[in-house]
């Protein structure tokens, strides 16, 4: 391990010596001349070097056939040869650093100081000031955070998505409201897709003609439910006791509705309005036989069909789980006259039209970044690096990109109920999932993938090059193979 004073002085060499050559380079015309001087001064030493190879070389082959070597081969063997060979080796060389001043270590430091100082080179400069430019751009494009930096191309875009996504929730996606007020509202009303889509009622026996009603209608009565009964569990009515029973949540309800039917049953929540309390419950529904699997599942997917055009709908996703959350103290609006916990709050949302539709509508919102904004990062990606397959959602810089988007969405929602007054119906659930749905990933990276993708990205590197080289030296010994070298026979007389 190289100490940090070390590292400091040979920093202060490589910048002294780098300046040198680099005068050196500037002059390089005027020198040609002492260079080839110098060639011919150092001829001898070549010389030795050479015989000092060839000695060495001379020695493999008799240390390989040593049991062929009999007492006769060694009569002309000088063995204080190869001392006073290392012994010019080492004065030749020991001129040569006499040339340039060199006595030890501290004091080459010293000289290489002074003359920095005396230059005007920043002794202290880093290590990169070394590189070519070439290879400094080869280092800072094969570095971890290059590969994940943002360029001008991808923030206009990210801005771009986030600031549609946020024009479709103020003007598109609004507030659920009364359908009727639609027709003689302002140009922004006419705009709700919302109310737009509670216009079309499957219930409305008159004027309901079309194909999709009359699906509806008969589904109703084909495929009658355990959970749909709305005496059993206190609290529920015509209009709420979807959003108490746990088989009409569009996701929940293929777990817990499936096993209602199967085993006759209704499994919910329990409201008491004089306590504003919702609590868990599951009772036997005594009209209603049990069925099997396979006819339980196409049974709750008709009933579901026949309940979603209906004037309450089924409730948005999970919004049932909600009502178990007795705690909490919310107003509605600034003339709220009584604080909610969650579980009514949830309650009063699906009965003042927060339902499926409006979440379906809602989903227009992260819809909209992901298809502008995955749609550049794919043509980005295949432009860059050809058809190379690539999970968009787990790659670093795409998932920052995206969250930076749904982050911008999500703001704007949040100024959005905060201008309506606190008015829990302008919450953009759809938005607020997305948002998490790429947070609790970047979390994960933040605190615990960094560290070890980087240096998974440096043994990358580092074994590319190592390969390389293994590859480089592969094809010298191959060629010094093809050489025919003069063969010494040993032991002969």
């Amino acid at each position: 391990m190289l100490s940090d004073q070390f590292i400091a002085e040979l920093g202060i060499a490589l910048q002294a010596q780098n300046h040198v050559l680099k005068n050196l380079d500037l002059a390089v015309s005027e020198i040609d001349a002492k260079l080839t001087e110098a060639e011919q001064k150092l001829s001898d030493v070549d010389e030795t070097t050479n015989q000092l190879r060839d000695l060495e070389s001379l020695m493999e082959a008799l240390e390989a056939s040593q049991e062929w070597i009999e007492t006769e081969d060694f009569g002309d063997f000088d063995p204080n040869q190869i001392l006073r060979l290392y012994e010019n080796r080492q004065q030749s060389v020991f001129r040569e650093l006499t040339k340039i001043g060199f006595k030890d270590w501290d004091s080459f430091v010293r000289q290489c100081q002074t003359y920095a100082l005396s230059q005007g080179v920043d002794s202290l400069a880093p290590y990169e000031g070394f590189l070519t430019e070439a290879d400094l751009k080869k280092i800072q494009s094969e570095s971890y955070d290059a590969q994940y930096q943002w360029d001008a191309c991808d923030y206009s875009f990210v801005g771009a998505s986030g600031i549609l996504a946020l024009l479709t929730d103020v003007l598109l996606v609004q507030i659920p409201k009364n359908p009727t007020v639609i027709g003689n509202g302002k140009w922004l009303d006419q705009l709700n897709l919302t109310a737009r889509l509670k216009d079309f009622n499957t219930t409305a026996k008159a004027g309901q003609t079309d194909w999709f009603s009359q699906w509806a209608r008969s589904l109703e009565k084909a495929c009658n439910v355990p959970y749909d009964n709305q005496n059993l569990i206190s609290g529920m009515s015509k209009g709420g006791h979807r959003i108490q029973s746990m088989g009409h949540d569009p996701v929940l309800g293929f777990v817990f509705g499936i096993l209602d039917i199967m085993r006759g049953t209704i499994t919910g929540f329990s409201y008491d309005k004089l306590s504003g309390t919702h609590s868990w419950t599951c009772v036997a529904n005594p009209e209603y036989q049990s069925i099997k699997l396979i006819e339980a599942i196409l049974c709750h997917i008709g009933h579901l069909i026949s309940d979603v055009a209906t004037p309450m709908g089924l409730p948005a996703p999970f919004m049932t789980l909600l009502q178990g959350i007795n705690i909490g103290s919310f107003n509605i609006g600034s003339t709220g006259d009584k604080r909610r916990t969650v579980g009514e709050l949830a309650r009063w949302m699906y009965l003042n039209g927060y339902d499926f539709r409006h979440f379906l509508v809602s989903g227009i919102t992260p819809a909209v970044i992901e298809i502008v904004l995955r749609a550049y990062i794919m043509l980005r990606h295949y432009s860059e690096h050809g058809e190379t397959k690539f999970d968009l959602a787990s790659h670093p810089k795409y998932r920052s990109m995206l969250l930076a988007a749904h982050s911008m969405a999500t703001v704007g929602n949040a100024g959005k109920i905060i201008l309506m007054q606190g008015n829990p119906l302008a919450i953009n659930s759809a938005e607020w999932m997305a948002f998490v749905r790429y947070l609790v990933p970047s979390i994960k990276y933040w605190v615990f993938d960094q560290r070890q993708l980087r240096l998974e990205h440096l043994e990358q590197i580092n074994a590319t090059g190592w390969n390389d080289l293994l590859q480089g030296s592969d094809q010298l010994m191959a060629t010094l193979t093809e050489v025919d070298f003069p063969t010494i026979p040993l032991g002969t007389t």
